[in-house]
């Protein structure tokens, strides 16, 4: 059966699918900006994937997770904000020097040499009412309004729980407004958008138009050999079909520390009844039993003693059942580019511990699988490529890391990242009447003198670079 096309509407920052009654499905996104874990310590590693754990662990069996991660070369809020403070300075040699940093990153950010990693995580639910049959306009429309305002406040409660869980460990955690939506939607079914670092689609959102009237504008063409080709550019779809055979925190950073940007990751998290899967493991071990009765091998006391671990651990909440599909869309202008992109993705899988791949090259399976990609959507019927597993094993795949940017957002200088990225170095740190001196190291040509502000030495330092020692920001 083919997969149908997800459509909705953005409405009260919430994205509503097919209708708003039983049948229809909300999402909400959440913007989510994870503490720079690449050179963290064990602890702290295993730390997040405590809180991960406690994200997945939350979620009902009418309630799903989606994990949104992709790149872009943005830092135009940033990198403007720098500017016009430069404007405000007097000093002619800072003037130009900060002048030449920001010519010199607004054209690399033009030339899409930067890369920054994003992150989003959208809920979704199920709904289940269903309206009175006979109503008039104005009591169905107080029906919609009252399930709305639910919904809402439902949506508020989850973002509160997030800041719970990831608060402590300096995460930033933003709620998407209708426009948020719109922009994500526009920027992932128009990938030739990022081309165009200084256009704002925003412009053109209507909130009475549908996901598909609003964002889609580029017809999807099947190709005979690999994937389709979408909104001048060649795509091709990457699904795992077994997990790492062990995992660890940070094994994701193999795949999301790829120096690319046209590509994306999605993890759809389907939570699965417990029940439900107690009684599957039962009636596994009741069938292993009859087999060690008729056939008494010894071997088959140890898929029993298994199997009997793996339902105490149920009946305790000690593991928790999950279906998941981890699916990854790479695209490029051309059939070489993309398959030099693919090859470095499935690279990248194989060195995940024995993990397994599949490429979709027919027409078909690409389309089913490009629509369970749609953000917010995780509803679809398209299951085939759906993996078990459990709650820890899964927080270590989810490609939840971040680009470090240090205090990039009120930075007071400008460097260049190891990893193609922009840090932002602040001497004061804190809110604005309550600020406090980072520890710095001043470093200048022999003869500069005290940097002190009632130093009089006639010579100027020739450059000064500041290397902050605890200005992490977390």
């Amino acid at each position: 059966m083919p997969e149908p096309i997800p459509n909705g509407f953005f409405c009260r920052d919430l994205i509503v699918f097919n209708h708003l009654r039983r049948g229809g499905f909300v999402s909400k996104g959440f913007i989510f900006e994870a503490p720079d874990l690449t050179n963290s310590p064990v602890a702290d590693l295993n730390d997040f994937q405590d809180q991960l754990c406690l994200l997945l662990a939350s979620l009902h069996e009418h309630q799903r997770l989606q994990v949104q991660y992709f790149c872009d070369s943005d830092y135009k809020g940033e990198l403007l904000r720098y500017q016009q403070e430069t404007e405000k300075f007097s000093n002619v040699w800072t003037k130009r020097a900060r002048n030449e940093r920001f010519s010199r990153y607004w054209q690399a950010m033009s030339e899409r040499k930067l890369r920054r990693q994003r992150v989003i995580f959208y809920i979704s639910r199920s709904l289940e009412n269903v309206p009175k049959a006979f109503q008039s306009i104005a009591a169905r429309r107080d029906y919609y309004n009252t399930l709305l305002d639910q919904l809402e406040t439902e949506f508020e409660h989850v973002h509160r729980l997030l800041l719970e869980i990831f608060g402590s460990g300096g995460a930033r955690i933003l709620p998407m407004s209708d426009l948020d939506h719109f922009r994500h939607y526009k920027r992932f079914l128009n990938p030739s958008l990022n081309d165009r670092f200084d256009y704002d689609p925003a412009d053109g959102f209507a909130s009475e138009l549908s996901i598909q009237e609003n964002c889609w504008h580029s017809e999807g063409s099947g190709q005979s050999d690999f994937g389709f080709f979408l909104d001048g550019h060649y795509h091709s779809l990457i699904v795992l079909t077994r997990w790492p055979r062990t995992t660890y925190p940070g094994i994701i950073q193999r795949l999301t520390n790829l120096r690319l940007l046209d590509f994306t990751i999605t993890v759809n998290v389907d939570p699965l009844p417990i029940t439900q899967e107690i009684n599957k493991e039962e009636k596994e071990h009741d069938r292993i039993a009859g087999d060690y009765a008729s056939e008494k091998k010894i071997s088959l006391l140890t898929v029993m003693e298994k199997k009997q671990k793996k339902i105490h651990a149920l009946m305790q909440g000690q593991t928790i059942p999950f279906h998941a599909m981890f699916t990854i869309r790479v695209w490029d202008k051309t059939r070489d580019g993309l398959n030099a992109k693919s090859g470095a993705i499935k690279n990248a899988i194989n060195s995940m511990n024995a993990a397994q791949y599949f490429e979709s090259n027919l027409p078909s399976t690409s389309k089913n699988i490009f629509y369970q990609t749609w953000p917010g959507w995780t509803w679809g019927r398209y299951e085939h490529r759906k993996l078990y597993s459990e709650h820890r094993f899964l927080a270590d795949m989810l490609p939840v890391t971040s680009t470090f940017t240090g205090h990039l957002a009120g930075a007071e200088a400008i460097y260049d990242g190891p990893a193609n990225n922009l840090v932002g170095i602040e001497t004061f740190s804190g809110s604005t009447d309550n600020k406090s001196p980072q520890h710095a190291v001043l470093l200048g040509m022999s003869g500069a003198g005290n940097p002190s502000p009632f130093a009089t030495s006639s010579r100027r330092p020739r450059d000064i670079s500041v290397t902050p020692s605890s200005l992490r920001k977390v």
